[in-house]
């Protein structure tokens, strides 16, 4: 692979907020009509109407599971925290308030579990390295390597590729969880700085302050990890 070809890939990463500002339009949230149908729904779901909630899970199971995805990388796991989210959601009907959004409470909810997953993973992997490097084999799968040019011509160059994915893949997994955080809703969920704020209860300035450090950490860990491969 030439020089070139590789900086162009490690280039890819500074593509990824004109991507997301491409998406910005759609994924703003839902019309303000909408929003009252949700606030109607969570309203009847409250006074004990299952059919309303479950008209609400139907709406959010796909987005919860891509969030959970992108944060945990197993598809197993991803599917198990959405469902205890939804439960934990459902326990807690009582406390909601339907002046505020779903997806907001629903996404704390979800996240938080995400996060102290991995924490527990982490330390369990601390004391256990037998399946090290297993687990995390999907880690960002749908992470940029979407934006990348296709490779399958020649095993060479599938070789290469593969070697690419596992950089990206690893890049991601040295993100704080903070840092993973913001970049999975921004610029893989194309949620905006204030649906982030809402959702991790902090201002608007510290989501794109965690945003800018986490996308300056990923291109600094792909331009070494790239060059270290391009030394080959």
């Amino acid at each position: 692979m030439g020089l070139d070809q590789g900086c162009n890939r490690v280039n890819t990463v500074s593509k990824i907020h004109s991507v997301a500002e491409r998406k910005r339009p759609a994924a703003q949230g839902a019309s303000e009509d909408r929003r009252e149908e949700e606030r109607r729904l969570m309203e009847r779901a409250k006074s004990g109407d299952g059919s309303a909630f479950d008209e609400m899970t139907r709406r959010y199971s796909e987005k919860a599971y891509s969030v959970a995805y992108q944060m945990l990388a197993s598809h197993d796991d991803a599917r198990d925290l959405v469902q205890d989210a939804f439960l934990e959601v459902f326990r807690t009907l009582e406390r909601f308030n339907t002046q505020y959004r779903f997806s907001t409470w629903l996404y704390r909810i979800l996240i938080n579990k995400c996060i102290n997953y991995r924490k527990r993973e982490a330390r369990r992997r601390m004391y256990s390295f037998s399946d090290y490097g297993g687990r995390n084999g999907g880690a960002g799968k749908q992470f940029l390597v979407s934006n990348l040019p296709s490779s399958e011509k020649n095993p060479h160059e599938v070789l290469e590729n593969a070697e690419l994915k596992r950089s990206i893949m690893a890049a991601l997994d040295t993100l704080s969880e903070r840092h993973r955080t913001v970049v999975v809703l921004f610029d893989l969920e194309g949620l905006s700085h204030r649906q982030i704020a809402e959702i991790l209860q902090c201002p608007e300035g510290t989501v794109m302050s965690r945003l800018h450090h986490g996308r300056l950490k990923l291109k600094r860990v792909l331009s070494k990890r790239l060059a270290g491969y391009l030394d080959l």
